[in-house]
């Protein structure tokens, strides 16, 4: 092996893939390598790629078309080798390696033969070992991404990442502990916990979710964790469980709980195992809980068969319901999918006008709710530079505030909230704090 082999990793898509590369970082450490910030100085290049969405993965296939040209061997991981094989291989014809989200450990054992020349190897495959144990959180930053579990227990009709991923492969909740224990002795501050579906964690395994928010709750330290997305089907007979494990002041009041869309027809088509009132009940319960809880959610605008009625059946629950984020997208077609051969689909002008019209109402949502926060007082953990100047820190509720003045990432500082925007709020620290 090449000690000190200088690489270059670029990363796309979700937390999961974040964290993915986190341990492909600890993986290469192991064998000696070294992360190069300048693709030029690189001696090995990888991609940890995302296929989630088709705007995500024609970004990806144009990179690739780019990198064809280096002489710098080139390895494609994560996702998109496995949506989306001949694309990949199309674009990058003389790719070093095609991997798969379960093929880190790989990389030291083709790493040699890729030096000495070879080209084309592919192992997309699960290698069936466990990779937590590479993990090293990301260096320069306060915000590190844990990964619980992989896999999901849906069919969704638009999803491809289930191809990707796999069946459910839960970590031990004494690993979990461990390693944040090791993340707060390093300083690091917020604390992603993340997954295809934090729901079906512990299925494969028989621990719960509830239990390994309560072990990891009782860690001491200035840190916070923000749970990931959690499908409302798996948790509707545990949510009181789950939320009573969370009612921790280590614990962001951040649920993402994806919707899809309001129209109980659509879900039934999209395969997603819940009526629209049961995903509204875990809403409630917690919001009854956590007063000022920031509930997330996703819709999809324009799947086959959305009519003007289910359009304006998602429309009427965002605006009952009231969202603090609400994430949209427009239907695409992923590889393989059942939607994806649907004979049903709807236009692209009606998807962009439906889009628009939500965003609008999402957007008016948030304004109001910002407004709401005017006047708070509370910690702040301090966690970046903000884009547009002065600090970025989250509120307890995983609210964006900014605060101006010398303050370094990693410190909690008491603000009060001054003022809002819809995308912020903007805060001052209390001088007697």
């Amino acid at each position: 092996m090449n000690m000190g082999l200088k690489y270059y990793l670029e990363t796309y898509g979700c937390s999961l893939n974040a964290a993915d590369s986190d341990i492909i970082v600890g993986r290469l450490e192991a064998i000696e390598g070294r992360r190069v910030k300048n693709i030029s100085d690189a001696e090995l290049i990888l991609l940890n790629t995302c296929g989630v969405k088709e705007p995500t993965e024609d970004k990806i296939i144009h990179r690739l078309e780019e990198l064809a040209h280096e002489t710098t061997p080139i390895v494609v991981t994560g996702c998109l080798p496995k949506i989306s094989l001949e694309r990949v291989e199309n674009a990058i014809p003389g790719f070093a390696a095609l991997l798969g989200p379960q093929s880190i450990e790989t990389l030291a054992s083709i790493i040699p033969r890729i030096l000495e020349g070879e080209r084309g190897i592919q192992h997309i495959e699960s290698d069936g070992t466990y990779k937590l144990k590479w993990f090293a959180g990301p260096p320069d930053s306060v915000i590190c991404t844990i990964p619980i579990c992989e896999g999901c227990l849906g069919s969704c009709a638009y999803c491809a990442v289930k191809f990707a991923r796999g069946k459910v492969r839960s970590y031990s909740i004494e690993d979990i502990h461990q390693i944040i224990e090791r993340c707060v002795h390093l300083g690091y501050r917020e604390i992603r916990l993340t997954s295809q579906d934090a729901a079906v964690y512990g299925s494969d395994t028989g621990e719960t979710l509830a239990n390994l928010m309560r072990s990891i709750g009782s860690i001491d330290g200035p840190h916070r964790y923000r749970l990931g997305m959690f499908n409302p089907n798996i948790v509707m007979n545990s949510i009181n469980d789950l939320i009573e494990s969370m009612d921790n002041e280590h614990f962001f009041k951040f649920f993402h709980i994806p919707l899809q869309s309001g129209s109980d027809r659509l879900l039934k088509t999209m395969k997603r195992r819940y009526i629209v009132n049961e995903w509204e009940s875990v809403v409630q319960r917690v919001r009854k809980r956590f007063k000022n809880a920031t509930i997330a959610t996703d819709i999809i605008v324009g799947f086959p068969g959305e009519t003007e009625t289910d359009f304006e059946q998602t429309l009427d629950l965002i605006r009952r319901v009231k969202p603090s984020v609400t994430n949209i997208s427009k239907y695409g077609d992923r590889p393989n999918t059942l939607a994806s051969r649907s004979k049903d689909k709807v236009e692209t002008s009606l998807k962009k006008q439906r889009s628009r019209i939500l965003t609008k109402l999402v957007d008016e949502i948030l304004v109001e709710s910002n407004e709401e926060w005017i006047g708070w007082v509370g910690p702040v953990i301090i966690t970046e530079e903000g884009s547009k100047g002065g600090m970025l820190g989250r509120n307890e509720s995983y609210k964006t505030v900014i605060v101006h003045g010398n303050l370094s990432p990693g410190t909690i500082v008491d603000v009060e909230i001054t003022s809002s925007a819809r995308t912020h709020l903007n805060g001052e620290v209390r001088s007697d704090a």
